[in-house]
């Protein structure tokens, strides 16, 4: 089934962030209300309803996917009239407005966050979001460079240093070990994030904290650059940890650990960009 699919898409992405998954979650919900073959509403309604739930969940360290299907999730479940094609409608619709509001609370944020960026500056990013990609594409006729990380187990750092190349940019490419040694020739570093709690802290992929640590020891701003969506009333979170064969150490005896996602404290955060 398309929606099954859809279901493990998203819960086994690895490779884009939390905004990109929710845009693709909200397409995926439109086309199911599109193409559902039932002509009971009750029935469509619990099918919809029982996929945005279980998509919702299916990302627990991603507050993006939450909050803006959500927008959808909300008003369907308030419909209280007999016409299956009228709540068809209003999910397409919603779905609509949604990624219009991903959209332009994105492009604020990129907006914001390049405005915070001189020519000849050096700046550090750690694994990958759609969000800092557009800005960086907004840099890439600028005299900046840019320091990309690895970001194992994953390797999205590969994803982005070849973007920027495609864009005409030059980045320098370095494992997550070497970012202490590099961090002294950086004066910005610039991260997305997946969520934001209410404390002012943000979960990202592991690794971001070290970034941090780092930046702060060398008296480098660490900017987040994240949509307004992506905050939570809440300093509850889950994090998210895969599959421990991603990291290919096979050896018995050895307890392996692949936590994907970690909290980055507040006092490591300079910045966050909306």
């Amino acid at each position: 089934m398309q929606q099954d699919k859809l279901l493990n898409d998203i819960a086994n992405d690895r490779t884009h962030g939390s905004t990109d998954l929710a845009l693709l979650a909200l397409d995926g919900i439109s086309k199911a209300a599109n193409a559902t073959d039932t002509v009971l509403l009750a029935v469509f309604q619990q099918r919809m309803q029982s996929l945005i739930r279980s998509l919702q969940s299916s990302r627990p360290s991603m507050v993006a996917l939450n909050n803006l299907l959500e927008r959808v999730r909300l008003p369907i479940s308030q419909f209280n009239s007999r016409d299956l094609k009228a709540y068809r409608k209003l999910i397409i619709d919603h779905c609509a407005e949604a990624k219009s509001f991903a959209r332009e609370a994105q492009s604020q944020a990129v907006i914001e966050m390049v405005n915070q960026i001189k020519p000849g500056d050096v700046i550090m990013t750690h694994s990958i979001s759609s969000t800092i990609k557009k800005v960086l594409s907004r840099l890439s006729k600028t005299r900046v460079h840019i320091i990309v990380t690895e970001s194992r187990p994953g390797d999205e750092g590969k994803v982005l240093a070849a973007y920027l190349v495609a864009l005409g940019m030059r980045p320098t490419y370095i494992t997550e070990a070497q970012i202490n040694l590099w961090m002294p020739r950086a004066n910005k570093v610039v991260v997305g994030a997946d969520a934001l709690l209410e404390d002012g802290s943000i979960i990202n992929k592991c690794g971001t904290s070290l970034m941090a640590m780092s930046a702060r020891y060398h008296g480098v701003p660490v900017y987040v650059c994240a949509e307004s969506f992506k905050q939570t009333n809440s300093n509850a979170y889950e994090l998210e940890q895969m599959d421990p064969g991603e990291l290919k150490l096979n050896v018995a005896g050895v307890k392996v650990s692949n936590w994907y996602f970690e909290r980055v404290a507040p006092d490591l955060i300079t910045k966050w960009i909306h």
